[in-house]
């Protein structure tokens, strides 16, 4: 049979799984450091400028929902594979950008902020390893990397989009001035709303990803598992594959030894982990 290094895979295919499932990371990066550009403009238009506390809530709260989102990401990718909660968390993305440009209230806004942060969570969890298992071994390390590039280029979209949007504020306007200006009243708004664009693309894109093949193979459907493996690298990669992943799913039913995180070996991979 031919060695993995030789099989000719499908790269538009793989390459194109991956840059939806990376969008994930694109929306993460987005969604993490748009609120930088507004703060100046919401701040004022929610009359919280004098109070660090809720200052501090409104720019922390996303990071809380995506506390939460990583927490679950888990649970969720057991019991309804990767493919489902990418779409969930597309639709967290959708739902927190139209909702928090629209709102006229404080809490609503902590509301939708908390909303993008459980997508956050979730899309920085199962965007990784979505590419990962869908990755044939010698492409892996750059794949899965993509979703990193990605990231940082939705920090630097952010920035981006938050300096075409603002209009240049005058040095010595008065907080009342900022609110009635274009950018209190919607300036910031559109910061939030610019990321509708990428996150409903996200949504509709991610319902023609196909399935992790290992989570098929776990969930006991091996054909299905195998018709994504033989697209992506053939016949023969699709049968040695099956065999790997049915091995590693074979081990996964030990017992886990927690002690062996502190082990020798494995304690300083974990310590750079951390």
């Amino acid at each position: 049979g031919k060695t993995v290094d030789k099989i000719n895979f499908n790269k538009r295919f793989i390459i194109g799984i991956t840059l939806v499932s990376a969008m994930g990371g694109l929306l993460f990066g987005y969604d993490w450091v748009v609120i930088g550009g507004a703060k100046p403009f919401y701040e004022r238009f929610f009359n919280i400028a004098s109070l660090p506390h809720l200052q501090g809530w409104a720019m922390s709260s996303a990071l809380t929902g995506c506390l939460f989102g990583a927490m679950i990401s888990g649970y969720f990718t057991d019991r309804f594979g990767r493919k489902l909660p990418l779409i969930g968390a597309a639709a967290l993305f959708t739902v927190s950008a139209i909702g928090t440009g629209a709102v006229n209230q404080f809490t609503p806004f902590i509301v939708y902020r908390l909303i993008g942060g459980l997508g956050i969570g979730l899309a920085s969890a199962i965007s990784p390893m979505y590419i990962a298992e869908i990755s044939p071994a010698p492409l892996r390390g750059r794949l899965v990397s993509v979703n990193q590039l990605t990231i940082v280029i939705g920090i630097l979209a952010a920035q981006v989009i938050n300096y075409l949007i603002a209009e240049k504020v005058p040095e010595g306007v008065s907080d009342e001035m900022i609110v009635q200006s274009w950018n209190g009243q919607m300036g910031w708004r559109w910061m939030f709303w610019a990321e509708t664009v990428p996150a409903f693309t996200f949504f509709v894109l991610a319902f023609f990803i196909p399935e992790s093949p290992r989570y098929l193979a776990k969930s006991g459907n091996r054909p299905k598992a195998l018709l994504i493996l033989k697209r992506i690298g053939g016949e023969s990669y699709a049968g040695a594959e099956e065999k790997n992943i049915a091995a590693t799913l074979n081990e996964g039913g030990t017992k886990v030894d927690w002690k062996e995180l502190f082990s020798g070996k494995i304690r300083p991979v974990m310590l750079m982990g951390i």
